[in-house]
């Protein structure tokens, strides 16, 4: 029996639990956001990028007034959100606005008010991804 085993064990099945199985990995998204105010008025645009090249695109027109910073945070709080409904685990945000790059990561302090208040959103909403990254990119 033992001389059967060694000759066929190459040849049959291996059972495992499922739960060793590997898991296939979460696969990344992109979000690239800019925001923008002046006068005349505010604004975003984001695009939301899946890991096979699905563009969602958007443009959004505030009915209130903020800063240029202000419309920063809220174009990228408006693609977590959206990411969050499509269900996205992993986000990697681009962002042109130094301040808010570095106040998310942690270099810059939030002195303003309004800068705290959405820097908290921000955090709250990254807490609901497993894996959240974001870095400053050039405006143009």
């Amino acid at each position: 029996m033992a001389d059967y085993l060694a000759e066929t064990a190459a040849n049959m099945p291996v059972i495992c639990n499922p739960e060793q199985l590997p898991t296939p990995p979460i696969e990344l998204w992109e979000l690239y956001t800019d925001g923008v105010a002046s006068s005349e008025g505010a604004g975003a645009g984001l695009i939301l990028t899946g890991p096979h090249q699905e563009e969602h695109t958007y443009a959004l027109r505030f009915n209130f007034k903020v800063t240029n910073n202000e419309a920063e945070y809220e174009a990228l709080l408006a693609g977590m959100r959206i990411a969050r409904e499509l269900g996205v685990k992993r986000l990697q945000a681009y962002v042109d606005s130094q301040l808010v790059t570095n106040q998310i990561n942690g270099t810059f302090d939030a002195n303003d008010k309004s800068m705290q208040s959405n820097l908290a959103l921000v955090h709250s909403l990254a807490d609901t991804f497993i894996d959240f990254k974001i870095s400053q990119i050039p405006g143009s």
